[in-house]
């Protein structure tokens, strides 16, 4: 294993990027939404710290598992019988947030990434279960 880490706070899906012509120049600038932006930072953070602890510092090489597991709060206004979070914000939008925060932090690339798991379940601590593992090289 890798990496084995809860990061804490309400996870956020990636937001469209934006774009800005810059006056003067006229060049076209793209930028990430401020939320975004933030929990990405976050989760960043969280997984420095974890790693200050448990790592020797450098990325991980060659193919990778992701499982990633996003905890959210359910809302007062869901049912009882609703048992999972099938509302926004939607998966794939908030693992490509996660994937863009480990990039260069826990692995060089995204495209290293073979294998991921993913889901979304209710949870009163908002956040997200990261774990990622190097997977086995053939032998030959």
């Amino acid at each position: 294993m890798i990496l084995e880490v809860r990061v804490y706070g309400f996870p956020v899906a990636q937001g469209r990027p934006r774009a800005f012509k810059m006056r003067g120049t006229g060049q076209i600038r793209v930028y990430d939404p401020a939320k975004s932006k933030s929990w990405k930072q976050d989760v960043k953070t969280q997984v420095l710290q974890k790693l200050a602890f448990t790592s020797d510092g450098g990325l991980a090489e060659g193919p990778l598992e992701v499982y990633l597991g996003f905890k959210l709060p359910r809302p007062k206004s869901a049912p009882k019988r609703r048992l999972y979070p099938d509302r926004k914000p939607d998966l794939s939008n908030m693992t490509k947030a996660i994937e863009d925060a480990l990039k260069g932090v826990v692995y060089r690339d995204d495209s290293q990434i073979v294998r991921m798991v993913l889901e979304k379940d209710y949870d009163p601590q908002p956040g997200v279960v990261i774990r990622v593992r190097a997977m086995g090289l053939a032998e030959g």
